[in-house]
């Protein structure tokens, strides 16, 4: 009593934090079972809380090895990828667990806006990476009645197959390929007469395919530059082209009310898909090639043969339009966005409606199903995106945060992203499962109108 007893203080030891701290180690392995490193993490940190203290480890050992920089670290847990956003307990990851890292190329995202240039991304980090262009101000003086906003816009925005080049399309009625890696423009396709709509790569991303408001089609050698050839036989504006899964056909929608079916090589029409009583809006093969999906203005879809050119069913559906079908990746179902507030996914063999999915304000612009066929994205003109259950119909999803209409919505390639487009001049990227915004692209000036995932 009366007495005091000053104690040092003494720095515990990592055995004894570990009683009353969360803290736990986290081995990295090859897809071989060797320990790359190990973290030390919490059950609440989340990948980006660690990302840096990886790439400080096993950056250097990548680079040393494959003599590359662009690449992507993906960790793995009995089988799910770890993705940001997500706590490690929420993931399943406790004491004991471990993770397996693949190495692969780095995921990138590609838009397109009216400001006239489009822009590549690091989806992880919403690092801007590259700007391509300014695309459309070649042929503003084309422009001269209060449009050259127009002029400038570019409408559309796609990695080739193998991710190393970009194809963009624009108002100013020409396209362009550019690096990817340097942003560098590799060659301008000349020849259209008009606005272009769209331009995509075929399969093997040997050729590009154009559509324009000039009614001619054109296929492209994407290593030269050179037109191969004019697809004629349309005579009103070309919405969409869109080459066959095996590279071999060229299907196109038309104002002129027809789809039509091209062959590759020699340029020639093999069938004209009518029926439509007004605008073919959008137009698609399935994923075996044998059927064709169509939408029009005059309130239906329709599936076709490809080979005959039959007509197999007609979707009417309940608003005045049809913006788009997709068909599901496994062929047995199609999916439509419709001008009023809803998406419909049918069945493709009977033509039955099987689910309406209902909960937007406005227009639905633009519905895909995800890459393993459970779910759908829904992109609206009241400025939310919706993820929906194909089983169910249900509405699992609603990612909201965008301050303007959105023009389209798409999932990663592995399915658990998501990538809004809005006139709102961003781009966002969002968790799936959880519906949480990862990531808001921001530096374009204008209304954008495409955005995509690089494939796998």
């Amino acid at each position: 009593p009366g007495s005091s007893l000053l104690l040092a203080p003494v720095r515990p030891s990592r055995k004894a934090l570990r009683l009353f701290s969360p803290i736990m180690d986290l081995p990295v392995l090859t897809l071989g079972g060797a320990v790359l490193t190990t973290l030390e993490v919490t059950p609440s940190s989340k990948l980006e809380d660690f990302r840096e203290q990886l790439c400080e480890v096993v950056g250097p050992r990548l680079g040393d090895v494959t003599g590359a920089t662009d690449l992507r670290a993906r960790l793995f847990h009995c089988g799910g990828e770890l993705l940001p956003g997500l706590p490690l307990l929420t993931a399943g990851i406790r004491e004991g667990s471990s993770l397996t890292m693949l190495v692969t190329a780095a995921s990138r995202v590609v838009s397109a806006s009216s400001d006239g240039t489009a822009r590549i991304w690091n989806p992880e980090t919403g690092d801007c990476l590259q700007t391509l262009g300014t695309v459309g101000w070649e042929n503003r003086a084309r422009y001269q009645h209060g449009a050259l906003k127009v002029g400038r816009r570019v409408t559309s925005a796609a990695f080739s197959p193998d991710g190393k080049l970009v194809l963009s399309s624009s108002a100013d009625c020409t396209a362009k390929i550019w690096s990817v890696q340097s942003g560098e423009l590799i060659h301008t396709l000349v020849g259209h007469q008009h606005c272009l709509r769209s331009a995509v790569f075929s399969p093997d991303g040997r050729l590009a395919v154009t559509t324009s408001h000039d009614s001619t089609p054109k296929i492209w050698d994407v290593e030269s530059g050179e037109c191969r050839h004019t697809l004629q036989g349309h005579n009103s504006e070309v919405n969409s082209a869109v080459f066959s899964p095996d590279g071999g056909k060229v299907l196109t929608a038309s104002a002129d009310k027809t789809a039509r079916i091209f062959c590759v090589r020699s340029g020639k029409c093999l069938q004209i898909l009518k029926g439509h009583r007004w605008d073919v809006l959008s137009a698609i093969f399935s994923p075996d090639g044998a059927l064709a999906l169509t939408t029009s203005e005059d309130r239906t879809a329709k599936i076709w043969h490809v080979e005959s050119g039959e007509c197999l069913q007609t979707l009417r559906g309940p608003g005045p339009r049809f913006l788009s079908g997709v068909f599901s990746p496994d062929g047995t179902l199609a999916l439509t966005a419709s001008l009023i507030p809803v998406a419909q996914i049918w069945h493709v063999a009977s033509g039955k409606c099987l689910h309406t999915l209902r909960g937007h304000l406005n227009s639905v612009h633009s519905a895909v199903f995800s890459p393993d066929g459970k779910q759908v994205i829904t992109a609206s003109q009241d400025s939310d995106a919706k993820i929906w259950s194909v089983e169910s119909g249900e509405c699992l999803q609603t990612l909201s945060g965008h301050a303007n209409a959105l023009r389209s919505a798409v999932f990663s390639p592995e399915g658990k992203l998501a990538l809004t487009a809005s006139d709102d001049c961003t781009a966002k990227v969002w968790h799936v499962d959880t519906g949480e915004c990862l990531h808001t692209l921001t530096g374009h000036q204008d209304i954008l109108h495409s955005v995509a995932f690089l494939p796998h």
